[in-house]
């Protein structure tokens, strides 16, 4: 039996997700298709523009047969602690065969060069990191020069783009954690990651998420989409934008002061100064525009300040990056689905947590870090009553979400 699994937000689902998904499972010839999905905050350091659930449906009616969340610990990281938690709930699951992902250069063999540099650190690569680092750039810059450097044929251009970045660090964490998946990668079409241009036959996330803030027609989704999110809207329950959370952040800040701030992960290198000294901005676009520098990109503040909002200690951070996740959380599955499910229910190494509710007698079903799992679930709860809060009907902002809400099926 072939199970493709694929890494997704979702955010929302548009017709490059639909390419993507029809194109990998020809590919790989699955029997199976299992997402591994962010749940309410995306890792981008943003609020998906509807909740989980709302998007699970996306993915089930889109053909996906289960739907698992990735940790909120993992789902709000930089790309490395993102693939490492995604990569580790597909292995977890130890009958994956295949991973598909999608990029911009559709070179694997590229990519895997990559990933083995930045596995190895030799010493001089070590040494160009060093040095760029030293000139003030973002890890991020200083890496990819470094990697430029080092390996004579890689496009500088190339690497710096969103799916490239994430696709190498998936093979890093399928390398190091020794896994079995085979891995494929099927060529981005339609605009680009952080492309506004909503007129495109397959326009961006960004662009899509753009229009809706604007209040401006949605084109390049399939109809289910469109018609979920209209639904959701409807509802009350979304859309929802970071600036929804720039007052409460503020406060966050304000509260817990600088001291406060770096005792949670990321808060290194004056960060956590220049966040303070810019909460009298009134607007989030002012904000982030005084707070960034070449080293302090437009996302790692963001995702600074969810770690504010959510209270995320380096340790809970530190711990699920060596660990691993310690649960799997159904979000969602078809009825086709069931078998694959039963299947990953016999064999999954971690426990597989249907209802919230019953969290805790599930941990003992399996050897687990009992101490980290609650930990990482608690914050998924967490990230979940924050998220409610903020649905613009008051008869949705109803707490412990992730207790009521059933697994849902197709």
């Amino acid at each position: 039996m072939k199970v493709l699994g694929i890494i997704v937000e979702y955010n929302p689902f548009h017709n490059g997700h639909l390419h993507h998904l029809k194109s990998a499972i020809k590919m790989t010839k699955a029997d199976y298709v299992v997402a591994v999905m962010s749940g309410n905050f995306v890792q981008r350091g943003e609020p998906a523009i509807v909740d989980k659930f709302a998007r699970t449906r996306m993915a089930l009616k889109a053909g996906v047969d289960v739907v698992f969340e990735i940790p909120t610990i993992y789902a709000i990281q930089d790309a490395s602690g993102f693939a490492t938690g995604s990569i580790w709930t597909l292995n977890a699951m130890n009958i994956i065969t295949d991973v598909v992902f999608g990029s911009e250069s559709n070179n694997v063999s590229a990519l895997s060069k990559i990933a083995d540099l930045i596995i190895e650190e030799p010493e001089e690569y070590r040494k160009r990191l060093k040095k760029h680092l030293k000139e003030g750039l973002s890890f991020p810059n200083a890496r990819r020069y470094a990697i430029c450097e080092s390996i004579p044929d890689v496009n500088s251009e190339e690497i710096k783009q969103s799916n490239n970045i994430l696709g190498v660090e998936y093979l890093v964490a399928l390398k190091k954690s020794n896994s079995k998946i085979k891995v494929g990668t099927i060529k981005r079409i339609g605009a680009s990651y952080n492309s506004n241009n909503i007129v495109s036959p397959i326009p961006s996330a960004t662009a899509i998420r753009k229009a809706i803030f604007e209040k401006r027609e949605l084109k390049g989704m399939p109809s289910f989409s469109v018609k979920i999110l209209e639904e959701e809207f409807e509802k009350g329950r979304g859309p929802l934008f970071l600036e929804d959370f720039f007052e409460i952040a503020k406060m966050k800040m304000l509260m817990l002061s600088r001291d406060g701030m770096e005792m949670l992960y990321g808060f290194n290198e004056g960060i956590a100064k220049r966040m303070m000294d810019n909460l009298g901005k009134p607007s989030l676009e002012e904000f982030l525009s005084a707070v960034k520098t070449k080293r302090f990109t437009l996302t790692r503040i963001k995702r600074r300040m969810l770690y504010t909002l959510l209270d995320v200690k380096r340790d809970l951070i530190l711990d699920s990056n060596e660990f691993g996740p310690q649960y799997l959380r159904v979000l969602g599955f078809r009825e086709r689905g069931r078998e694959v499910l039963r299947k990953i229910s016999d064999r999954c190494s971690i426990p597989l947590i249907s209802n919230v509710s019953k969290f805790n007698d599930s941990l003992y079903k399996r050897n687990v870090n009992v101490s980290l799992a609650r930990e990482q679930m608690n914050l998924d709860v967490k990230a979940t009553d924050l998220y409610s809060l903020f649905f613009k009907k008051n008869m949705e902002k109803k707490l412990h979400r992730d207790f009521q809400r059933l697994v849902i099926e197709k």
